[in-house]
């Protein structure tokens, strides 16, 4: 009768108190918070590892996920083993209460393909036996590229690496490889070559943003019902690079925009510029952060414009709409956007092929995405350049053409930079109607080929605006990355742990800035001299505020307005509030005992109730 009442308190709190909670999971949170680190890898993190660990202990991060490279350990077979650096490793987290999550690699030949793997396994299980209990089994396979039936191959080697390390002790843990994301189909292949038998925790990685992390999660727990089982989640890598951006975008709004304008006679410092903004769909082309930077500075006024407002919205009163910073734009809207060019308003597509995809959210984008490609293109008179042959040589134009050349009279300097990372889209004349033209600003092809990848369509038929745009692919620009990185990290965990993860490891603890254009070099929280970034400190914020046994954290989500809620151990209530779309003035009951703090730990003030939300988390203890 106790196990059943037990069983049944437990169902109450994840149905009732907890309704987003998707896995199974502790009612209060049990050494949740971990950091990735290469601290078993030598010339990395292995020779200052004494020194990462003490600020790992001392910031209350109890675990750390390091890779067991058998290159390290093993010469060239599985006796000729030399566990020292894995030993010294685990002998300074001993010593700080620290838990490894190690992964588990291959050594010359994929697991699948090495008759002798499971020596290795056998050897690093009973050298390791009770100083490791977690292992992970390879990192992120669902990236190897060029291996056949690959899910059918990890699969059949996950069940003997389970096998033997469950003979070695019933108390190791298996831990599905990180899976890189979660928007293809790899783990329902996992799951129909029945992967679920052999493993104790489900494991995947996101670097998207925090609120991206829900239909992640949707979908995992969708796909554990639809195969019938159930399985703890972790989350082993999150995060963001704060990399210095070699080719950046951001003088498209600050010298290409403005040029492109005055060409059709419109000032930005005489007029009023608007950016689409809507909390309710979720829909936002810049944050705030971004007007500050490119938009201010530029115009006479800047105003936010949601969709009930582009109703109507009137060009003389706002003659410039940015529309589209990326690819996709909710479908129920367009009409609006259309309506708003035939008055004569001058919109902006600011990156990619504009309108190719619908969706109705941000953070649905890889999950209930409808391609559209360049259908509604006619509408608004553009058109895909389609004759993309060389009549002579009969070659294409591929997405790196020769050349790139701005206008014979540009009187901007920006820079159209097409490369592997920015891939080159063209735009043509050939949906224009009587009346109308294509201004062809940088063009980019061949010596007889080419297309526009920046201009102006100058609309003056049955529509009387136009249309500024540039193709350039994955070109968004971050004005503050470690401001963008800090105001991230309390999104992720809270979303997490509210929908049922038990344990979220951050990638990673040092960046280690060898090159900062270099992405893989600049993820961590803190520098490579171990000064703070401003994620650390949002880092220590989060852990001050929801230390380790802390009630897990409820999630109520009401017009994309996310609130929080938790008890510390020392029973104080804690709620954490945030707006990820807008920002927004918010009227919010305050106790008078009650502190409001930053997502940095500052205190803010407030009066009258009034909170200012955003998309870095507000704190409100009493």
């Amino acid at each position: 009768m106790k196990k059943l009442i037990a069983i049944l308190s437990v169902f109450f709190f994840q149905t009732y108190l907890v309704g987003q909670v998707l896995f199974p999971c502790t009612q209060t949170l049990q050494n949740p918070y971990g950091f990735c680190t290469h601290v078993t890898r030598k010339g990395w993190d292995y020779e200052i590892r004494d020194h990462e660990m003490d600020i790992l202990q001392e910031t209350g991060v109890g675990w750390f996920r390091s890779d067991l490279d058998f290159a390290t350990a093993f010469k060239r077979t599985p006796s000729d083993f030399s566990p020292e650096v894995f030993d010294n490793v685990l002998k300074s987290a001993d010593e700080r209460e620290l838990q490894l999550l190690g992964i588990l690699t291959w050594l010359d030949k994929y697991p699948w393909d090495d008759p002798k793997y499971m020596e290795y396994i056998d050897t690093l299980a009973f050298h390791f036996n009770g100083r490791i209990r977690y292992w992970e089994f390879l990192n992120e396979v669902n990236l190897i590229k060029e291996v056949g039936n690959l899910p059918e191959k990890y699969v059949r080697s996950l069940r003997l690496v389970y096998e033997r390390l469950k003979d070695s002790s019933p108390q190791n843990q298996v831990v599905l490889s990180g899976l890189a994301e979660m928007q293809n189909n790899f783990y329902e292949e996992l799951c129909k070559q029945k992967a679920q038998d052999y493993y104790d925790v489900m494991n995947f990685h996101s670097y998207c943003s925090p609120e991206d992390l829900i239909p992640c999660l949707e979908k995992i727990a969708r796909l554990m019902e639809h195969y019938d089982f159930r399985k703890p989640v972790w989350l082993t890598e999150c995060g963001m690079s704060t990399s210095v951006d070699v080719d950046t975008s951001e003088g498209f709004y600050t010298d290409f925009l403005p040029a492109a304008l005055r060409r059709l006679g419109i000032y930005e410092q005489q007029i009023t510029v608007g950016y689409l903004q809507d909390r309710a769909s979720g829909y936002r082309t810049l944050n705030d952060v971004q007007v500050a930077t490119y938009l201010r500075p530029k115009a006479r006024h800047v105003v936010s414009v949601d969709f009930a407002r582009l109703r109507g919205l009137s060009p003389s009163r706002v003659p410039v709409l940015i529309a589209t910073t990326d690819e996709y734009f909710p479908l129920d809207y367009f009409p609006l956007l259309v309506e708003y060019v035939k008055k004569g308003g001058t919109i902006v597509l600011a990156q990619g092929l504009p309108f190719y995809y619908n969706s109705s959210l941000p953070s649905k984008t890889w999950f209930e995405l409808h391609v559209l490609r360049t259908k509604l293109y006619p509408i608004l008179h553009m058109s895909l350049l389609k004759n993309r042959y060389d009549p002579i040589t009969k070659e294409s134009l591929g997405d790196i053409p020769p050349f790139i050349d701005r206008c014979a009279d540009a009187d901007f300097e920006y820079e159209f930079p097409i490369n592997a990372n920015h891939p080159g889209r063209y735009l043509s004349d050939e949906a224009l109607h009587s009346g109308d033209s294509l201004i062809s600003l940088i063009s980019a092809g061949t010596e007889r080929i080419k297309g526009t990848v920046a201009g102006i369509y100058k609309l003056n038929s049955d529509m009387s605006g136009n249309i500024v745009f540039q193709t350039r692919m994955y070109g968004h620009p971050i004005p503050d990355k470690e401001e963008e990185q800090a105001r991230r990290v309390a999104r992720i965990y809270l979303l997490a742990f509210a929908y049922g993860i038990d344990r979220v490891f951050w990638y990673n603890f040092r960046s280690r800035e060898l090159n900062l254009n270099e992405r893989e070099d600049c993820f961590g929280v803190i520098h490579a001299d171990f000064t703070d970034k401003l994620s650390m400190r949002a880092y220590r914020t989060l852990v001050r505020f929801c230390p380790d046994g802390s009630t897990r954290p409820t999630l109520r989500h009401n017009d994309n307005i996310f609130r929080v809620q938790w008890v510390t151990p020392d029973r104080h209530v804690v709620r954490a509030i945030w707006s990820p779309y807008q920002n927004m003035s918010y009227s919010y009951k305050i106790s008078p005992k009650a502190i409001v703090y930053d997502h940095l730990g500052q205190e803010v003030r407030h009066a009258d109730n009034k909170l200012m939300l955003s998309d870095a988390v507000l704190y409100i203890v009493e």
